[in-house]
């Protein structure tokens, strides 16, 4: 086999491996979806923030500077003033602080109102205010504001933040979105499997219809 030959052989062998190679690649099963579900028993905890009493478990991660949780924060809302009594929504942390600076300051306003027995009315000014506090340089000011209008103690609220009281608290609902292999926020969880679907009213609403229909 002359020279020429050779070289035409071998571009030819490199042309067909590379066609193979992308044959499979097109023919590659799509991602249909988020990492599985790990640990199950991570979704809640006996000390889980929840309201509502209803059967119907419905369980947050979210991050109080996401605008994303922003977004489905009314939804949510909805969902429960409709299926009062049917539904007991909980609330776990998972500050994304990679990408949001002032997530977990935000995580432990809720954490300090909490102490102060209340919780879900930080929850609710935070999103609510979200885009007041949420790309301050220092959010403080505004999260103890928030504290004084909802009747709290400012000094121990604005104390329990400057101390970072509740970093192993949070850090644990942290642990427990990674066990469970929660790749973003929101995440929710019904009745303990992993919800798939968009995060507007109407998808939220039909999935709890869904797990009606099964009593």
């Amino acid at each position: 086999m002359s020279r020429e030959a050779k070289i035409l052989t071998a571009i030819l062998v490199v042309v067909a491996g590379g066609m193979i190679g992308l044959f499979a690649i097109a023919n590659k099963s799509p991602d249909t979806g988020p990492a599985p579900v790990g640990d199950k028993t991570k979704i809640i905890r006996d000390n889980s923030h929840k309201e509502g009493t209803g059967a119907i478990q419905l369980v947050e991660f979210g991050d109080y500077q996401c605008p994303a949780c922003g977004a489905a924060y009314p939804n949510v809302k909805q969902v429960m003033k409709e299926y009062d009594g049917k539904v007991t929504l909980y609330f776990r942390n998972f500050p994304l602080t990679q990408i949001h600076k002032n997530a977990m300051t935000g995580a432990e306003a809720a954490e300090a109102a909490a102490d102060q027995g209340k919780f879900w009315e930080m929850h609710d000014k935070l999103y609510e205010k979200q885009t007041d506090w949420s790309e301050e340089s220092d959010p403080t000011t505004k999260l103890a504001g928030y504290a004084k209008d909802l009747g709290l103690d400012v000094d121990k609220f604005k104390k329990a933040l400057s101390n970072e009281q509740f970093k192993n608290l949070i850090g644990q609902d942290t642990a427990d979105a990674n066990a469970l292999n929660v790749q973003a926020t929101p995440t929710f969880f019904i009745n303990g499997t992993q919800y798939q679907g968009k995060n507007d009213y109407p998808s939220l609403r039909d999935a709890i219809e869904a797990q009606l229909s099964k009593k």
